[in-house]
């Protein structure tokens, strides 16, 4: 499938400060997607009117490495399953009391795909939960069998995304530095978290797919949740 470099049909930001937010942009440095930065700032704007202290985790997904023996999974078909991996967790496995023995009654995230110099599309995600039922990221770690142990919320989330990518082994990067928690009253804490995401809305890698015929084929680049602020609670 042809690609090329994101055409300007979405709205492209090129300052440092963005609905009085600092944002990851500096002169000579790829503009910032405008709609999905809206898209992250109003669902983390939404989940810290809920909560007073929030943990957000930031984590990257791959795809089963593209070779002879795996085929090149096309960039719909690679959105639904990360789509599907989120709802798996609002829906299913938020609703469990695993959570310091609670449920996590609500959760913000966000999503971003790229395709730089790998063959298969990658995706940039991030999400937000009280901080009461989260206490850290969690952990994958391989063991010399090369089975996994898996620990937390990042544990999880590895073991779901495997189970949605049944051509091989789905990488996931998490590591400590990317978590931070923010109380919701402290506007430093919401500039960095802003500051920080707002690099998964960077134009670079954000390509348009072709048809046979040269025609754009509309597919998601970015996506999340749909919170509502508390204050828009019916």
């Amino acid at each position: 499938m042809p690609k090329r470099q994101l055409q300007p049909d979405y709205t492209l930001l090129t300052e440092s400060t963005y609905r009085g937010y600092p944002v990851q942009y500096r002169d000579g440095q790829s503009p910032l997607i405008k709609e999905a930065l809206d898209k992250f700032i109003n669902q983390m704007e939404a989940i810290t009117s809920h909560y007073q202290d929030v943990f957000l985790v930031r984590f990257d997904l791959h795809l089963p490495k593209n070779d002879d023996t795996t085929p090149l999974i096309q960039p719909d078909v690679a959105n639904d399953r990360v789509s599907e991996l989120f709802a798996q967790l609002r829906d299913n496995k938020f609703r469990q009391r695993i959570w310091g023995g609670q449920q996590i009654k609500r959760s913000a995230y966000g999503w971003c795909n790229e395709l730089e110099t790998a063959k298969q599309i990658h995706y940039h995600c991030w999400i937000a939960v009280p901080k009461g039922r989260v206490e850290n990221a969690g952990s994958i770690r391989k063991r010399l069998d090369g089975t996994y142990d898996t620990y937390g919320l990042i544990g999880l989330v590895h073991n779901l995304w495997q189970s949605l990518n049944p051509e091989g082994y789905a990488n996931i990067y998490c590591d400590a530095r990317d978590a931070m928690r923010l109380k919701s009253n402290d506007q430093a804490d919401m500039n960095a978290a802003i500051e920080w995401l707002s690099y998964l809305a960077k134009q670079r890698g954000k390509v348009v797919y072709e048809d046979e015929n040269g025609q754009p084929i509309r597919i998601r680049r970015f996506d999340g949740s749909r919170m509502q602020p508390a204050a828009n609670q019916p």
